[in-house]
């Protein structure tokens, strides 16, 4: 990526400013939706949320697209071999996640924050793809949902790791890191300048190197991975339901008008509902007792788990960070640590890396949100412990284990590695119905036609075919060859005899060395290494 490095860069800066304006104005739209309807009496936040999970099943019905993915688009459009995240497809779920988030419902903002970025990023690398190269495809999409991320949680190291680290369960995405940096960085400058510093999350304070904080942290990762496990199995069932839309919805929604006054008499008010940034700072006040909080985990857990169901939009990184920040408000009963806001914040790092197979991410999220050096041991051993007990579950159906083999230098492959060596000539003198019978009784469809030992040009089958037949003994294979097919190279990469045989409208090229054939490249040779780099690029875990 050198010689395009400040081209991708340049491109990275646009993509993370224009992504800190679209999400800026997204999340000061869902902000004051959210804050007139949860503010409402019982009775309008029991049906609101119903009716925006009834309407987002509307509109995919009409459209007949039943696809409700955000975070996952993106992963999903990452190991597409040219997988693009395009304004039309997007432009309907970011209408579904408004209307979701809007009415209230259980999801994050982060899922169409990464759909936007990721959106800006791959329509600017499709837009100028031809001052890139193809090994550089998705760059620009990458840094998009780094951007994304970067400014809806005002957390922009948070951005880059996520962004490179959720495509696979056990490694990072290549190539992205400097335009990722870029665009997160852009991107927050954006957001921050619109919208302020002020943190989302009431985390902070300092925490002195305790032994408690390091096995009061072994025992929360250990706990949220496990419950992670048990959500990513939920997440899949409720996204499987062997049901009609209707009867998805039906169910969803019923539970939900069930579940408001149980919340709002068991709590309080509606913390089950909404981005849940308040319900992390009333889970983490004084007072609150283990019941309630294990209430709070069910409810929640209850409630996203039905909008995923009845086919809500939206994110589940929030909703894994509020339920780690609950569950760490929980071991804090039982640890007494002396800042009251260590433990629910390395519960988020916990949660998070073990749903969405992201430790890294979950601890610069607890490095950006506290600043505290004392903060991130603990935040270390419980994200490792949580992968630990995750297994090989995720939340994003679409991760992968690892990155594929480097398929580069495959593409870079000489024509001599693939071709038939030694390959049979026909003699530009020799009659066609000759030529004809010794190309079938070897089974070659084409052959070089030599003259003097001279490679002057191609015959196929099919050329001597369109010739009638009464003609053949009067004709050489000179007569009718195709001395408009040039002859390449042993050295010639495979990428460029490909697309030379598909200019010149050929099966197959002459493989020649001082003017003489020393081998035979087709069609066929070039799509069995297409099939394996497919699959080298698509595996199947």
């Amino acid at each position: 990526m050198s010689r395009f490095l400040p081209v991708t860069l340049t491109l990275s800066l646009l993509v993370g400013v224009l992504s800190g304006l679209t999400v800026a104005g997204f999340d000061e739209l869902m902000t004051l939706s959210l804050n007139m309807i949860l503010d409402q009496r019982l009775a309008v936040v029991m049906v609101v949320p119903p009716l925006g999970l009834c309407l987002v099943a509307l509109i995919s019905h009409l459209r007949r697209d039943d696809d409700t993915a955000t975070t996952d688009a993106y992963v999903r459009a990452y190991h597409q071999r040219g997988g693009r995240m395009s304004i039309a497809a997007a432009w309907p779920r970011v209408l579904g996640s408004a209307i979701t988030l809007g009415t209230g419902n259980a999801f994050g903002f982060e899922g169409p924050s990464i759909l936007i970025g990721g959106t800006i990023g791959s329509t600017l690398d499709e837009r100028f793809g031809l001052r890139l190269r193809r090994d550089d495809a998705k760059i620009l999409m990458v840094a998009g949902a780094a951007a994304g991320v970067a400014a809806v949680f005002k957390a922009p190291l948070t951005g880059v790791v996520f962004a490179l680290e959720v495509p696979y369960r056990s490694d990072l995405a290549r190539r992205a890191l400097l335009p990722s940096l870029v665009a997160a960085g852009s991107a927050y400058v954006t957001f921050v300048t619109l919208m302020g510093t002020a943190p989302l999350l009431p985390t902070g304070g300092s925490a002195p190197f305790d032994l408690r904080d390091l096995g009061g942290g072994l025992i929360l990762g250990l706990a949220c991975g496990v419950l992670a496990r048990l959500g990513a199995r939920a997440m899949e069932l409720a996204k499987s339901l062997p049901l009609p839309r209707v009867g998805r919805v039906l169910i969803g929604t019923c539970v939900l008008v069930a579940i408001a006054p149980l919340g709002q008499w068991w709590f309080g008010g509606p913390f089950h509902l909404g981005p849940s940034y308040e319900a992390i700072e009333w889970a983490i006040s004084p007072g609150r007792s283990a019941g309630v909080l294990a209430g709070l985990f069910v409810v929640r857990a209850i409630a996203t788990w039905c909008g995923v169901a009845a086919g809500g939009m939206g994110g589940l990184f929030i909703p894994l960070v509020t339920q780690g920040a609950i569950i760490g408000a929980l071991v804090q009963q039982f640890v007494n640590v002396p800042n009251a806001y260590l433990f629910p914040t390395i519960g988020i790092a916990a949660m998070l890396g073990a749903g969405y197979r992201t430790p890294l991410a979950g601890v610069a999220f607890v490095a950006e949100a506290t600043g505290q050096p004392g903060f991130l041991i603990p935040a270390f051993i419980a994200a490792a412990a949580s992968q630990f007990t995750m297994g090989p579950r995720s939340f994003s159906p679409y991760q992968r284990s690892e990155r594929s083999p480097e398929i580069g230098p495959l593409t870079r492959l000489a024509v001599s590695e693939i071709m038939s060596p030694n390959a049979d000539t026909v003699a530009g003198d020799m009659p066609l119905d000759q030529a004809l019978t010794a190309m079938m009784r070897q089974n070659r469809r084409w052959a070089p036609v030599v003259v003097e030992g001279t490679y002057v040009g191609l015959i196929a089958v099919t050329d001597i075919a369109a010739v009638t037949t009464s003609d053949w003994p009067a004709l050489n294979v000179v007569d009718v060859a195709r001395n408009d097919v040039a002859a390449v190279s042993p050295d010639t990469t495979l990428t460029t005899a490909a697309k030379r045989m598909r200019s010149q409208g050929t099966g197959a090229l002459a493989v020649t060395e001082n003017g003489r054939v020393i081998g035979v490249v087709t069609e066929r040779d070039l799509s069995n290494v297409e099939v394996l780099l497919d699959h080298l690029a698509n595996p199947t875990d």
